[in-house]
């Protein structure tokens, strides 16, 4: 499946696969008004209708409108932002032979924001999933190991701009696999993919370019953590210590929601093994943890919001 918002993971080495294009509608800043347009495969169907956002009006609302049928019979009926871009696919994420609804909304923004709801049919009704913002241009979808479930496969959202810019920063992988209406993190599963990343890391930081605009800590950040999935982590930290920047301060300081600091690092080591900690990387006590959940997944729409 190919996401809205791919261009990043393709830098990144996350690139899409060529694969049949399952039923999709796409909206983009090109995209005019429309009214009932429909996608559908086996029992379930989708009806769409959107109208670009008029942004000089005094109140801006929701743009795009989307029903969900299964056998004919509406079931459920949906609106939201779309901000020029936007996406509705079917997909059958588990093989079970019943597509699963695919949304994706962008609410415009630099690097921001990418809303993705998935609904399966479950129990005699469309169950979603909602995913927090994703900044890292979504991510894609794609069976890894062959076993008829789909992963998603994306970045932990949590490494941008915390040690560098956003062009500056690498985030480790987070790969979710879908079954029973339900995603889970299964990244360390997936050691061939994670040492793929590493080795773009390592190309990166070799990048006489990269390296001169200053932003290695960014990269080491990833770095580590993506070694904590390989349970690679000491040999990782002490690649760390030898190739960070030591004159930058970005991440060194923590601030509370009234703008004033909250903690003070001395250093981007010690910077780092607390952002680790905090995500769950590591323990209370430091203990790497490869099997992190880092899933997007909110319990609810607004949540995600």
């Amino acid at each position: 499946m190919k996401t809205i918002l791919s261009s990043l993971l393709v830098g990144l080495g996350l690139g899409l696969p060529a694969l049949a294009e399952p039923p999709r509608l796409e909206i983009n800043f090109e995209t005019d008004s429309f009214a009932d347009q429909a996608i559908e495969q086996g029992p379930v169907r989708v009806v769409a209708s959107y109208d670009p956002i008029d942004y000089a009006a005094a109140e801006v609302g929701d743009n795009l409108r989307y029903e969900l049928f299964y056998n004919g019979e509406l079931k459920l009926s949906v609106s939201a932002t779309a901000a020029a871009v936007a996406g509705l696919e079917l997909i059958d994420l588990d093989s079970n032979g019943t597509p699963e609804v695919v949304v994706e909304t962008f609410t415009g923004g630099a690097h921001c924001c990418l809303a993705i709801t998935t609904y399966t049919w479950q129990a005699d009704q469309f169950n979603p999933v909602y995913f927090a913002y994703l900044d890292g241009g979504g991510g894609r979808f794609e069976d890894l190991n062959g076993d008829g479930l789909m992963e998603f496969v994306t970045l932990d959202n949590a490494f941008f701009y915390s040690f560098s810019s956003y062009a500056g920063s690498y985030p480790p992988s987070v790969i979710l696999t879908y079954e029973d209406g339900q995603y889970r993190d299964t990244t360390a599963q997936f050691i061939a993919d994670l040492e793929s990343v590493v080795e773009g890391m390592h190309q990166t930081l070799n990048d006489p370019d990269f390296i001169a605009r200053g932003d290695r800590n960014g990269v080491l950040a990833g770095y580590v953590a993506q070694n904590i999935r390989l349970d690679n982590y000491k040999a990782a930290w002490q690649f760390m210590l030898g190739h960070y920047d030591r004159q930058s301060d970005w991440g060194l300081q923590i601030y509370a929601d009234n703008g004033e600091v909250a903690q003070s690092y001395p250093d981007f080591p010690t910077a780092l093994y607390g952002f680790l900690k905090e995500l769950g990387y590591l323990d209370a006590s430091g203990v790497p943890q490869p099997g992190v959940d880092r899933s997007p997944v909110v319990a609810d729409r607004d949540q995600a919001l």
